[in-house]
């Protein structure tokens, strides 16, 4: 079976051309798919100069969301090769080696895996896996000094949890992870329904109710340089707003909240709101 690596890129030609640098040599990975979410045409300008004949660009014209670009480069990769493995990765993201790709790509084809993913490193600390969040475990999150005492307990497993060579967890980090071409349909694509934020959750959640589970391979670790090109285009303000309405969709839809966890979910977002303006009035 095929094995393609999907880069959303947005508005992160350096982030990408270093990604595609990294990996074109490796025999393992038989074509590259570049999705880009920008409309700057000077962007697809240097994208159009990375030539490889592994590399496929797809250009959306504008941004379409995360979501939605794995969902269209997934689509091209099962039209064109029907069944493929399909690595899909952020633009700021270093692979160390490429035997690391064939170990994951190797727990991929274990029975019942829906998703491999490996231990991240970003901002100097190890991202691994995540407990799915309840609506009323939210609620406390979304207050920033409630957060900080509850964050590590409600969200997070402890150390030894990792301790194996594999992890079965909720939720991955969502920059870099491994899927089948199967699973992408069986779990009828990402939710194109949002924008950012949640989309592991949601993955997870779908990747659960087949039956199949979501695996951390500890063994493995990707860089990963962290919303680069996020943060540098979306402010503090508009970023919470998309994290707040997500998170209102996840829990509306996959976790059918009730009204009042609803409008808890609603103040407590308020709350974190104000404090952003707030912090933001005082830096000026």
């Amino acid at each position: 079976m095929k094995n393609c690596f999907l880069i959303v890129n947005f508005n992160d030609y350096k982030s990408t051309k270093h990604l595609v640098d990294n990996i074109i040599d490796y025999k393992i990975i038989d074509e590259i798919v570049i999705v880009d979410n920008s409309n700057d045409d000077q962007e697809i300008k240097l994208l159009k100069k990375i030539k490889n004949k592994k590399i496929t660009l797809i250009e959306n014209g504008e941004n379409l969301g995360y979501s939605e670009a794995i969902n269209i480069g997934g689509r091209y990769l099962i039209e064109k090769y029907y069944k493929c493995n399909i690595i899909v990765s952020n633009s700021d993201i270093v692979i160390m080696s490429e035997e690391d790709l064939e170990k994951l790509l190797e727990y991929l084809n274990f029975p019942d895996v829906g998703v491999v993913a490996p231990q991240i490193l970003e901002r100097g600390e190890i991202s691994r896996g995540m407990k799915s969040p309840s609506p009323i475990k939210d609620f406390f999150l979304n207050i920033p000094l409630l957060r900080h005492v509850f964050l590590e307990k409600w969200l997070f497993y402890k150390d030894d949890y990792y301790s194996d060579e594999i992890s079965v967890v909720d939720v991955i980090n969502g920059c870099f992870f491994l899927l089948t071409s199967e699973v992408l349909e069986k779990i009828n694509y990402m939710d194109d329904n949002l924008f950012l934020y949640y989309e592991s959750d949601i993955m997870g959640r779908k990747i659960k109710d087949l039956g199949m589970m979501t695996i951390v391979v500890n063994s493995v670790k990707v860089k990963h340089k962290y919303s680069v090109s996020v943060d540098k285009s979306i402010d503090p303000i508009t970023k919470y707003k998309m994290h707040r309405d997500s998170q209102n969709y996840f829990h509306t839809t996959y976790n059918h909240a009730s009204s009042f966890s609803r409008f808890l979910l609603k103040i407590s977002t308020d709350i974190g709101l104000l404090g952003l303006r707030i912090i933001k009035h005082f830096k000026r």
